[in-house]
């Protein structure tokens, strides 16, 4: 444990030089986040289905995130973080470190679907798609829980139809020599909601809030 806690503690060191996590005093709350993160850890031995308790070591298979997939001539990142042998059914699963809620909404299913593809074209994936779960294991409050589907070749086929579309529109802003205001922004504020650039954001529904949020960033206004 004390190897992990300091692998821990460096890679939110790390985060931080980054400039990804904590960016208010962040210093102050490295303990804190550690410890968080430990207590997690000890929590996920028997967390569902791939608890170290519950499950033997020769079934569980760590797989490497960063391995890509190439798809339509770009590389996509859908490897799973584990595979688990769970009887006769094979399991993608995918860890999340927070959630919001137990079941992910549409994009996240499609997103999660992303592990179908990569498994089709993994030669080491001997199982046919109806032997395949799709499973997310992710802490939600204060204890681990999961969320499983079984696959489907419409799954796997509505995944790489979104991937394909995200790599069209890349493509096309990659390209985009124009005003940002031309570019297509949503008008339905709660998709707006939880949006990390709605300072910075030229949308429509974001557009009134934006001076008074940067005059606030200022100083300027309680």
């Amino acid at each position: 444990m004390n190897d992990l806690r300091l692998t821990i503690h460096r890679n939110i060191l790390r985060a931080i030089v980054a400039g990804e996590v904590l960016e208010d005093h962040p210093h102050g709350m490295v303990n804190e986040a550690v410890e968080m993160m430990m207590h997690r850890l000890r929590l996920f031995e028997a967390a569902p289905l791939v608890g170290f308790n519950r499950r033997s070591a020769e079934k569980v298979l760590l797989i490497d995130r960063l391995q890509p997939l190439l798809l339509d001539g770009a590389r996509q990142y859908g490897a799973p973080d584990l595979i688990v042998r769970n009887g006769s059914r094979l399991c993608l699963v995918r860890i999340a470190m927070e959630m919001r809620s137990r079941t992910p909404d549409r994009a996240g299913e499609l997103e999660l679907g992303s592990m179908l593809l990569w498994a089709e074209r993994n030669p080491l994936i001997e199982a046919d798609i109806d032997e395949i779960d799709v499973v997310r294991i992710g802490w939600l409050g204060t204890r681990w829980v999961k969320w499983s589907r079984r696959a489907s070749t419409e799954w796997a086929a509505q995944a790489r139809s979104m991937i394909a579309m995200d790599i069209e529109q890349m493509a096309r802003l990659m390209m985009f020599d124009g005003k940002l205001e031309a570019l297509p922004r949503s008008r339905s504020r709660w998709r707006c909601s939880n949006c990390a650039f709605n300072d910075e954001c030229p949308g429509f529904e974001v557009r009134e809030k934006r001076p008074n949020r940067q005059l606030q960033l200022l100083g300027q206004l309680p």
